[in-house]
């Protein structure tokens, strides 16, 4: 059974667009890891604390993100998400690279529009991938000095008494910020 050049490069491409959807869903399931709950502070911070959080310059973050695949996360501190961004545009690149050299070298029209069609299409997710990333780089740079502690919670618990029409008990929600 021979398989023809055009069907085996569908082939690695279908590989290819498996492979990169896999690295972004486990990125994002490792930054998601990452989390770890911090301890309730015993007192609140004072003024000074507050002023001297540090931020990051969002357009700047972005700018980074254009010029150098990753660099505008690796700017707001998520290495990461800097290296799985590279990875992409560098590998989305080489494979459009690889498919117009091999269109060149194409021996019928089919063939050379095949592999001109598949660059094409690698050109468009690098394109989707950069602003993903310049979106991503300046979301990061703006909720850089975020206060992620657990001041801010959410809490169900059920009340002791019953009311008085109903014979069970009930939950009540309850809304706790610290300010």
């Amino acid at each position: 059974m021979d398989i023809s050049a055009g069907e085996q490069m569908m082939v690695w491409n279908r590989w290819f667009v498996v492979i990169v959807v896999l690295v972004l869903i486990s990125a994002c399931a490792a930054i998601a890891q990452e989390f770890q709950p911090q301890p309730l502070p015993q007192s609140l911070p004072n003024d000074t604390e507050k002023d001297t959080v540090v931020s990051k310059n969002p357009t700047g973050a972005m700018l980074r993100s254009i010029f150098v695949p990753g660099w505008g996360q690796f700017y707001n501190g998520k290495w990461f998400k800097g290296l799985v961004f590279a990875g992409v545009e560098v590998g989305l690149m080489s494979n459009a690279l690889v498919l117009n050299k091999w269109a060149n070298e194409a021996t019928s029209d089919e063939e050379y529009y095949f592999y001109i069609d598949n660059r094409n299409l690698s050109f468009w997710l690098l394109g989707a991938t950069i602003l993903y990333s310049m979106a991503d780089a300046y979301v990061d740079a703006h909720l850089f000095g975020f206060d992620e502690s657990p001041e801010l919670a959410f809490y169900i618990r059920q009340e002791s008494e019953p009311l008085v029409c109903m014979k069970s008990s009930i939950l009540t929600l309850r809304l706790s910020f610290a300010l």
